[in-house]
C-alpha cells in the first residue's frame, strides 16, 4: 500500500491553521433593571488589534474592558483565545440589542453578531423562591432508539455555594451512557418565576436509547457545599462557614420511538447526524494488485451501532472483510461526536475502467427520514497483469525416421522411445483433464454465489454473526480481566443481541426478549439452550441496571456465552444441512 499521499494530506491539513472567529456571547439573556451581567468578546484561533467595542446604548458600564488570553492544547492541536469582557447594568426596562464589535486578525476587520439581551422590572412583594436547587435538564424528552439526548445536571442558585459531590447517579437503565467530557460549565443568569438564578452546568450525560418505549431516570443526589457567611471559630484561619446540604433531581420520563418501517436494506442502524469521507489507496492498477478502499464516517450518534457500509465495488472484484477502527472525537456543540474508519481489500480480476460510489444510510431523526450519503464517484483504471501459466508442455520432439511410417512400426518406435506411451493419447489428456474442469466449475460456481451474496447487506451480517460477537467477547474479556463490571456486562450484552439481530435479521429496533425468543424457536433451537440465552440477557441487564455483580458470576456468564454461541451455529449448521439434502 502506499502510505506517501496519506501522509502528506495528513501533513497538510496539520499545517493548516484554523479560520479565526470572532463572537459575542453574554451570560444573561434576561436581567432585572438594578441587576447586571457580562457580556464577552471574544477571538479564537488568532491574535487580533484595534478591538472596536459597540456602543452600550441603554446600559452602564460598570467595569471593562478586561482583556484576557488564553493557550491550550489539545491532542497536539493548539487553540488560542483572545477575549474583552465588559460588566454592564441596564438603565432601563425593554429589549435592547447590543451590536457589534470589531477587530483586526490576520490582515482582515472581524464583526460579532450583535446579542438581544431583555430587562424586566423586578416583581414586588412576590414570594420568595428556593435559594438554590438541581435539576436535570434533557436536550429532548422524545426521542428515536440510537439518537443521543445530552442530559444537562445545573445548579440554580442565589447564594453562594463553594463545592458539590454526587451521591449517587442513576444508572440509565435502557440508555448506553457516556460522559460528555467537556461541557460548558459557565456561570450564567436566569430569571425564573420573577427570581434572578445564577445557572452552572455541574455533569452532562451522552445518553443513547437502547430500546424504544417509555423510559424512566430516577433522580439523582447531590450534596452541596453552602457558604453561610458565618465564621468559623474551629477552622485554624477563620474561614467562612460550610453547610453541607442534600439535594435531589426529579425523576425524568423519556418517550423513545422505534424507526419507521420499513428499514432500507443497506440501513447501517446509525441513527443521528452524520458525514462520509471515502477514499482509494490508487486509482490505477493492475490485476496483480491489491485495492484498499477506506470509508470514514462521523457523527453525534451511537457509533457502536454502525455497521460496515456497502463500497459499491463491482462484481469482478474479490472482496474480502473490512477492518475496523473506532475514535472519539470529542464534543461539537454540546453533543459527542464518534467515528468510524471502514478499510475494504479487494483483488481486481478483470482489466477494465470502473467507477464506484460507496454509500451510507442512516437514520436522521430531525427530518424523520432515512438518507443516504453518496461519496464522490472514485474512477479505478484496472491493466491486465502479468500472465503465469504453470501449464505442462505437453509438445514431444520425436525423431522418427523416414521408413518409419507404419502404424505398428510408429507405435514400436512409441514405446521404445517412452515407456509411458498412454501419455500422449487423447484418451489421457480428455481423461486428465476431467478433474480440473470440475475443480474450476466449483470455484466459478462459488466465486459467483459469494458475489451474488456480497451484493445483499443482510446475508452479509448473516454470515458475519458469529465473527462480530466473539469480537466483541474478546474486548469483553479485557474487560473481564480488568474487573471493569459496567464494561464487561454492556459489551456481553451487545455481543449477544447483536448476533441474533444480525443472523436473525431482526432490527435492533424490535430487539425485545418475546421477540428473540419467538425466532428462535422458529429455527428449532433447543428449548433449554433458549432458556440459558434468555438468562445471559437477563444476568447482563440485572448487572447493569442494578448493580448485582461479582467477578465470579462475569466469568460464568463469559463461559455461557461462548458455550451459547457455538451451540446455536452447530444447531443452525444442522437445520441448514438437512434442509439442503
Amino acid at each position: 500500500m502506499n502510505y506517501l499521499p496519506v501522509i502528506l494530506a495528513i501533513l497538510w491539513s496539520v499545517s493548516l491553521p484554523a479560520q479565526a472567529v470572532f463572537e459575542a456571547t453574554a451570560d444573561a439573556g434576561q436581567v432585572f433593571v438594578d441587576g447586571y451581567f457580562e457580556v464577552r468578546f471574544t477571538l479564537k484561533n488568532s491574535e487580533g488589534t484595534n478591538f472596536q467595542p459597540p456602543s452600550f446604548t441603554n446600559f452602564q458600564v460598570l467595569s471593562g474592558p478586561a482583556k484576557s488570553m488564553s493557550t491550550t492544547v489539545i491532542n497536539g492541536q493548539v487553540s488560542k483565545e483572545m477575549t474583552y469582557s465588559y460588566t454592564l447594568q441596564p438603565r432601563r426596562t425593554g429589549t435592547f440589542t447590543i451590536g457589534r464589535a470589531r477587530i483586526t486578525a490576520e490582515g482582515r476587520q472581524l464583526s460579532s453578531d450583535p446579542i438581544s439581551v431583555e430587562v424586566l422590572k423586578r416583581p414586588g412583594n412576590t414570594p420568595q423562591g428556593r435559594q438554590f436547587y438541581v435539576e436535570a435538564v434533557p436536550s429532548s424528552t422524545e426521542a428515536y432508539v440510537g439518537q443521543q439526548i445530552r442530559l444537562d445536571y445545573r445548579l440554580y442558585t442565589k447564594v453562594d455555594i463553594q463545592n458539590y459531590n454526587i451521591i449517587e447517579e442513576p444508572d440509565y437503565a435502557g440508555f448506553y451512557a457516556e460522559d460528555i467530557r467537556r461541557p460548558d460549565t459557565r456561570l450564567k443568569q436566569q430569571i425564573i418565576n420573577g427570581d434572578q438564578y445564577y445557572v452552572r452546568t455541574l455533569k452532562s450525560i451522552a445518553l443513547y436509547p437502547q430500546q424504544a418505549g417509555r423510559l424512566t431516570i430516577p433522580p439523582a443526589t447531590l450534596q452541596l457545599g453552602v457558604i453561610t457567611g458565618e465564621q468559623d471559630s474551629y477552622s485554624l484561619f477563620f474561614g467562612n462557614n460550610i453547610r453541607r446540604v442534600p439535594v435531589q433531581t426529579d425523576s425524568l420520563n423519556i418517550t423513545v420511538n422505534s424507526l419507521p418501517r420499513p428499514t432500507p436494506a443497506a440501513f447501517s442502524g446509525a441513527v443521528g447526524d452524520f458525514r462520509l469521507r471515502t477514499s482509494v489507496n490508487r486509482h490505477t492498477l493492475t490485476t496483480d494488485d491489491a485495492l484498499s478502499v477506506t470509508m470514514e464516517i462521523s457523527g453525534n450518534g451511537d457509533i457502536k451501532r454502525v455497521q460496515a457500509p456497502d463500497p459499491d465495488l463491482p462484481p469482478s472484484f474479490d472482496q474480502y472483510d473490512p477492518e475496523t477502527e473506532e475514535y472519539d472525537l470529542g464534543e461539537l456543540n454540546g453533543f459527542r461526536q464518534g467515528q468510524k474508519v471502514y478499510t475494504f481489500l479487494a483483488q481486481p480480476r478483470e482489466a477494465g475502467t470502473y467507477k464506484i460510489v460507496p454509500t451510507f444510510v442512516y437514520f436522521n431523526p430531525d427530518s424523520a427520514v432515512f438518507q443516504t450519503l453518496t461519496s464522490d464517484t472514485l474512477q479505478l483504471t484496472i491493466r491486465q497483469g502479468s500472465q503465469r501459466s504453470n501449464a505442462p508442455d505437453v509438445a514431444d520432439n520425436l525423431a522418427i525416421e523416414p521408413g518409419d511410417i507404419g502404424p505398428l512400426r510408429l507405435n514400436t518406435r512409441l514405446r521404445k522411445q517412452h515407456p509411458f506411451y498412454l501419455v500422449n493419447t487423447p484418451i489421457f489428456w480428455t481423461l486428465a483433464s476431467v478433474p480440473f474442469f470440475l475443480f474450476f466449475g466449483m470455484l466459478i460456481y462459488r466465486r459467483k454465489r459469494l458475489n451474488q451474496e456480497a451484493t445483499d447487506p443482510a446475508e452479509q451480517r448473516r454470515r458475519q454473526a458469529q465473527h462480530m460477537a466473539m469480537t466483541r467477547l474478546e474486548t469483553a474479556k479485557e474487560y473481564l480481566q480488568n474487573d471493569q463490571r459496567r464494561a464487561f456486562y454492556d459489551e456481553v450484552s451487545k455481543a449477544m443481541l447483536g448476533y441474533v439481530s444480525d443472523k436473525l435479521d431482526i432490527p435492533w429496533s424490535e430487539l425485545s426478549k418475546d421477540n428473540v425468543r419467538i425466532r428462535l424457536e422458529t429455527l428449532t433451537v433447543d428449548q433449554q439452550k433458549i432458556a440459558q440465552f434468555m438468562d445471559i440477557l437477563q444476568n447482563c441487564e440485572m448487572a447493569l441496571f442494578a448493580g448485582k455483580a461479582n467477578t465470579g458470576s462475569m466469568q460464568q456468564t463469559y463461559d455461557h456465552s461462548l458455550d451459547m454461541l457455538a451451540t446455536i451455529e452447530q444447531q443452525l449448521a444442522q437445520k441448514t444441512k438437512q434442509a439442503n439434502s
